[in-house]
């Protein structure tokens, strides 16, 4: 009785035991062949951005549940798997032409192109914010983030071909629905190679020569284009200092618009005086200061400051010329023998003879100027016999 009763009981225990190898053997068998999608962050894309299919798929996501088809044991995803089906990849890492030839780091695709970000996720958009495209391509992308219907740049946006980053872009597409006229006025001068000239920012680059327009070297070369070219006119710009730089109170309205006179491009101060309508070594010494004759005024220099008044009035009178305060005009260039106006330099023995007024000359009264000066002359050095009397 016992026995029989065992036997029934045992039954069931086996039947049990049975049930548990076959359900443990196959939980074993679906996590070793699905662990890794059992843990996966996210869905794979499912667009195609080709039109052949490569290793045998479509899209990303056909592969969900092949992990090991893309991630490797330890080393997780690797640029070697990626070009199993990416082979075309591999040959433009050696191409400088290309996108991927001239990119860093190319060889961790996942940078750029990251996955699991679901079924929709195009993997170009996330590559477009994480490429440096002015280091790679000298124009930049940031004023290219959206467009005007507020949809994002993608690469396809400008480049028709992705691979082929030096074919011609058609920026022409996009501006034009802008500003149609300006624009077509623009090629027509300019050309249809935009960025042979812009760089995306604010910059022409190379190709574009502003040198026979107008010089940016020294303190004119950080200088962004919005800065000389107010409203974007490129057209009818001035070219001379005063274009945009107002004459400073310094300048009293006295000096003229002839800036490289005094000034050169690396910075407008120290100015320095590079041509003198008044010969600056006109005595025993070269004047090196400007203050020595113009002291802070420079519309007023007394020549008293450094030649004796006794001394000129008694050379003055024995020549019968009693009129000298204002010396600069017959001594125009500090240089050779007095001229008075007017009249050449082998009259100057006549000078004199005709003056009866006796004025006491005041030396020490500084001579001024009103008017804009004029253009000054190179003077040529005419001996060191000819002084000034």
């Amino acid at each position: 009785m016992l026995k029989r009763l065992w036997l029934r009981q045992s039954w069931w225990v086996r039947a049990i035991i049975i049930f548990c190898m076959v359900l443990g053997a196959s939980g074993a068998y679906y996590v070793k062949s699905y662990a890794s999608y059992l843990l996966s962050p996210g869905e794979l894309s499912n667009m195609e951005a080709e039109e052949v299919m490569l290793g045998g798929v479509k899209s990303h996501a056909e592969l969900e549940r092949q992990c090991s088809h893309c991630h490797a044991p330890i080393h997780c995803v690797t640029d070697t798997r990626c070009q199993d089906c990416h082979f075309e990849i591999e040959q433009d890492r050696l191409d400088v032409t290309t996108i991927h030839g001239r990119l860093p780091g190319v060889s961790k695709c996942q940078t750029c192109h990251p996955e699991h970000q679901g079924h929709d996720a195009d993997l170009t958009v996330f590559a477009f914010p994480n490429i440096d495209h002015y280091a790679m391509t000298g124009f930049s992308i940031q004023a290219h983030v959206t467009n005007k219907d507020g949809k994002k740049f993608t690469c396809t946006t400008c480049h028709t071909k992705v691979r082929d980053i030096i074919e011609t872009i058609d920026c022409v597409q996009c501006h034009s629905a802008e500003k149609h006229d300006e624009l077509a006025a623009h090629i027509e001068e300019f050309g249809i190679g935009c960025i042979e000239c812009h760089d995306g920012q604010d910059r022409m680059i190379n190709g574009f020569d502003h040198e026979p327009i107008f010089s940016l070297q020294a303190g004119h070369a950080e200088l962004a284009c919005a800065d000389c070219h107010i409203e974007k006119k490129y057209v009818g710009m001035g070219t001379t200092c005063s274009t945009c730089h107002l004459d400073p109170d310094l300048h009293v309205g006295v000096f003229g618009t002839t800036c490289e006179y005094c000034h050169t491009v690396e910075a407008w101060s120290p100015a320095i005086l590079t041509q003198h309508k008044f010969e600056l070594k006109h005595g025993n010494e070269e004047i090196s200061a400007c203050e020595t004759c113009h002291g802070g005024n420079y519309t007023e220099y007394p020549c008293g400051t450094c030649h004796n008044a006794g001394e000129m009035i008694s050379v003055h009178f024995s020549l019968g010329i009693h009129v000298i305060q204002d010396c600069i005009s017959c001594h125009p260039t500090g240089r050779g023998k007095a001229v008075m106006p007017g009249q050449q330099v082998g009259e100057a023995e006549q000078i004199g003879q005709n003056a009866t007024e006796n004025t006491q000359p005041n030396l020490s009264a500084p001579i001024i100027i009103t008017q804009p000066t004029e253009k000054p002359v190179q003077q040529q050095n005419q001996g060191p016999d000819q002084t000034n009397p």
